[in-house]
């Protein structure tokens, strides 16, 4: 497909906080540069999200020269170093969606810095902040690895980077009282193109972005964050609900299910790689089918056998 290109590039230091928009992106083995190497973690080491703390939303990050700067209402500004000396005895075993991963407790005042900002969670008392540590690597799931390709992760839930694109977007929005901005997906990679039909990133298999070589592997079952303003921290229902027409269940793995928006990548690393928003995006190979399969799909294909 000709003239399809990046439109927007985005990163997110700690999991589940704001985005930084970018114009450009260095890749690195676990997806673009400094893209969830940081977490909060409540007092039983799982992972916390907008899921839980829709507060986290608030948070907003600014990459600097050896740090980052994290701001929030009513707080002062604070420091997260972008390297940590190696400490064994600041190792915890944290859980992501049940899985764990490996992660060094970055630093006392940071922590007291998310437990004063964010509210309660249940019966948390404190929140701590962890950093991924390169000496420990964590692996996407084997079904979704692929020859060649990188198949690490760092604190994000499934696959290294997240790509969704415009006009999937523009008729979901047609479906919404209030248009919502495609931060409420918090996708690294978006894409468009004058001819590019929505929901065209179903059937893609290969793609390349720039010089980038990337695997599409799932789609992308989408939680209650999309339902949450990244401005306000305020929740709703409404764009759940919009998205039920794209609920089903991920065509390689019946046990996922869901509402589905935005693809899932396995990229191949390769040192000094960077991708820029313009990149133009080629889609090497693509599926025949969607890699969803909709609950309309299948009552189309069910009432058609009943009546052959």
């Amino acid at each position: 497909m000709d003239g399809v290109t990046v439109t927007g590039l985005h990163t997110y230091p700690v999991k589940s906080c704001a985005g930084v928009d970018l114009q450009q992106a260095r890749v690195t083995p676990r997806g673009l540069e400094f893209d969830r190497d940081f977490m909060v973690v409540d007092d039983e080491n799982d992972f916390v999200s907008q899921r839980k703390v829709p507060e986290l939303a608030l948070v907003v990050p600014t990459i600097g020269d050896g740090a980052i700067t994290l701001t929030a209402p009513g707080m002062e500004a604070v420091q997260v170093p972008l390297e940590l000396e190696a400490d064994a005895g600041a190792l915890i075993t944290a859980t992501v969606h049940r899985r764990p991963m490996t992660g060094q407790v970055v630093r006392e005042d940071l922590n007291d810095w998310f437990t004063t900002f964010l509210p309660p969670y249940k019966d948390n008392r404190r929140f701590r902040l962890l950093r991924v540590r390169e000496d420990v690597p964590t692996y996407i799931k084997d079904r979704y690895q692929k020859a060649g390709a990188s198949n690490l992760v760092g604190f994000a839930d499934g696959s290294a980077m997240l790509l969704a694109s415009e006009p999937s977007l523009a008729q979901l929005n047609m479906q919404l009282d209030e248009p919502v901005p495609m931060n409420r997906f918090r996708p690294n990679i978006v894409v468009d193109g004058a001819d590019l039909p929505p929901y065209d990133e179903d059937f893609w298999t290969h793609i390349q972005i720039g010089g980038l070589d990337a695997f599409v592997v799932k789609a992308s079952d989408r939680c209650s964050i999309i339902d949450t303003d990244q401005r306000t921290a305020t929740v709703g229902k409404a764009v759940r609900s919009a998205l039920r027409t794209r609920k089903g269940v991920n065509a390689h793995d019946d046990s996922n299910k869901g509402v589905f928006f935005a693809q899932n990548l396995n990229h191949v690393y390769a040192p000094g790689m960077v991708i820029r928003v313009g990149d133009c995006v080629r889609v090497f190979s693509r599926s025949s089918e969607p890699n969803v399969v909709l609950d309309r799909a299948r009552r189309a294909d069910a009432m058609a056998t009943t009546r052959r």
